[in-house]
């Protein structure tokens, strides 16, 4: 996501009052710190928690690294953020797993899913996918054959790009998305999206 992608999607979100932000899995006290911006969140790594499917996340010491782990992701949306500098975008998504539980029933389970289900329809109405083609600009370009996929390859229909990261990517043609920084495979905008 775009910058200015992800404060809509913010916006999204925080319209819930149950919404917190927390910065990762990883914390240093038993209770996270919590907050309703994503710009206090320092971390690439973002647990959406509503307190209205749980209302307490439990967290176990990890002596060895001296920080709490988030036992209770279960209950959570993952994201995962975008990272973005002059001619690059990382990949970001959201993600979610849940396991009905003593502390987590099958109703609270529905709710996190609903919610899961509900952004990911507003992704599909205001994103846009099969714009973009994966390439490894270190081999030929060439069609699948043997033992090989085709580079580039046909445009993704799985990466959904925010109105903000196109219009981004169509200013500068040299602008990539790579699932991470350190990716030699890159994604750019398909011939005539541009």
């Amino acid at each position: 996501m775009h910058p200015a992608d992800e404060r809509d999607f913010e916006h999204l979100l925080v319209s819930d009052e149950a919404i917190r932000f927390i910065a990762g899995p990883r914390w240093k006290a038993e209770t996270p710190v919590t907050s309703r911006s994503l710009a206090d969140i320092d971390t690439n790594y973002c647990i959406v928690w509503s307190t209205s499917d749980i209302a307490k996340l439990k967290a176990e010491y990890i002596p060895a690294c001296d920080d709490w782990y988030c036992r209770s992701e279960y209950a959570t949306i993952q994201f995962l953020r975008s990272e973005i500098d002059e001619a690059l975008i990382t990949e970001g998504r959201i993600a979610v797993s849940t396991v009905p539980s003593r502390d987590f029933p099958t109703s609270r389970v529905k709710s996190l899913e609903k919610r899961y289900s509900d952004l990911r329809k507003y992704f599909r109405k205001n994103y846009s996918n099969s714009i973009i083609q994966w390439r490894n600009p270190t081999v030929a370009y060439a069609p699948a054959g043997p033992n090989r996929s085709a580079n580039p390859s046909k445009p993704d229909p799985q990466v959904w790009v925010g109105p903000h990261a196109l219009r981004w990517l169509r200013e500068e043609p040299d602008r990539r998305i790579k699932q991470s920084r350190q990716s030699i495979v890159e994604a750019v905008l398909v011939d005539g999206m541009g």
